[in-house]
């Protein structure tokens, strides 16, 4: 298990903040693609938020709109995916926005 301390990483670029967004929604929380719940979450979010900040944005955006069930459990998991996230090189995080252009 990773134990690093993730406080002082801040995401930076849009792509790289919409991407953790997305992942989280999709892989963690088995959410649509549904871009309401990923801007709405983004409007949460400080312009280099760390990635806690992020959980939490869509964690309460989820919550705002009832659809966050069992929290403790589906936190955890989604902190996982944001490691795995974190893990890739920083090229892949930023420079190409895994959500289709609408």
């Amino acid at each position: 298990m990773d134990t690093r301390d993730l406080s002082a990483v801040h995401l930076q670029s849009e792509n790289e903040i919409d991407n953790a967004i997305y992942a989280l929604l999709c892989a963690a929380f088995g959410e649509d693609d549904e871009e309401a719940v990923r801007r709405a979450a983004r409007t949460r979010l400080p312009d280099a938020p760390t990635p806690l900040q992020v959980l939490d944005a869509v964690c309460d955006e989820l919550r705002w709109r009832g659809r966050l069930l069992f929290e403790e459990q589906r936190r955890l998991h989604a902190s996982h995916v944001l490691a795995a996230f974190l893990d890739l090189p920083a090229a892949e995080r930023e420079d190409v926005s895994l959500i289709a252009v609408g």
